[in-house]
């Protein structure tokens, strides 16, 4: 397996390239971002070459969603700009949404529309969104997001990722098996994992509550390790949590111990 964490509630303290140097001092293989568009991210990228550390990914777009057709445009036109950046800079994976999501986790409605309308217009627009990548090395990545924090949210648990990716059926698009999000919106971890894994190009770990590292809450990590090892996973487990006490070192070394790297 490969490993990942995300920058956005780690090292805080320090610049974006001192949380890659960071990371790479704690052995993880790759670090992904939010928005590309908050950073430097020509500079990043120069930095994760230098330190030997990948640059992952990030967000494809983020004002539109993929659940209403009227916006469809406006994903496009993000996501042709994301893949021109994630080209440039050495990226692997655009993360998509199912909605915009506005300031505080408040989703941008789409026009009243049927629940399968919603579903067709994800899968249209992924499909469409596919050319994009081909050829580039690129995976569109989709993700259930919880429903307890961002109520309305169209992908709201893992099984609706199964079904995007199935109905797509396209190996440049691949979920996020995110365990903070399904444990608060579905739980069954172990047999929506298994569910999940023809599809799964990432592993997100979080515990809950809290969203902080392995250990904290009560997601039995070493469970889902032992899971993923007897499946034969050797993909990427990423690490997107807040720190529990501020600690971002500490919450480094909880996330080597529970999964031994």
């Amino acid at each position: 397996m490969k490993h990942g964490v995300s920058l956005q509630f780690m090292w805080t303290e320090l610049s974006f390239p001192d949380r890659v140097r960071k990371a790479g001092s704690h052995g993880f293989d790759q670090v992904d971002l939010w928005d590309w568009r908050d950073v430097d991210i020509d500079e990043l990228g120069e930095v994760c070459r230098s330190e030997g550390v990948a640059l992952g990914g990030f967000f494809g777009h983020r004002q539109g969603g993929l659940a209403d057709p009227s916006q469809r445009g406006q994903v496009l036109e993000e996501l042709a700009a994301s893949v021109e950046v994630a080209e440039r800079v050495g990226a692997t994976q655009l993360h998509t949404f199912s909605d915009g999501i506005g300031p505080g986790g408040v989703i941008v409605k789409p026009p009243p529309l049927t629940w399968q309308a919603r579903f067709q217009s994800c899968v249209d627009g992924l499909a469409e969104a596919v050319k994009l990548v081909e050829g580039t090395g690129i995976t569109l990545g989709v993700e259930a997001i919880n429903n307890v924090y961002v109520p309305g949210y169209f992908w709201d648990e893992v099984g609706m990722t199964v079904a995007v990716c199935r109905a797509v059926d396209h190996p440049r698009v691949r979920l996020a098996f995110d365990c903070f999000h399904q444990q608060l919106s579905g739980g069954r971890l172990t047999d929506n994992l298994l569910a999940a894994l023809p599809w799964m190009g990432r592993f997100d770990v979080a515990d809950v509550p809290g969203r902080g590292q392995p250990g904290t809450g009560e997601i039995n990590y070493a469970h889902l390790r032992r899971v993923l090892e007897a499946q034969g996973y050797d993909g990427l487990v990423s690490f997107e949590l807040v720190p529990q006490g501020g600690d971002s070192d500490r919450a480094a070394r909880a996330c080597r111990r529970v999964f031994g790297f």
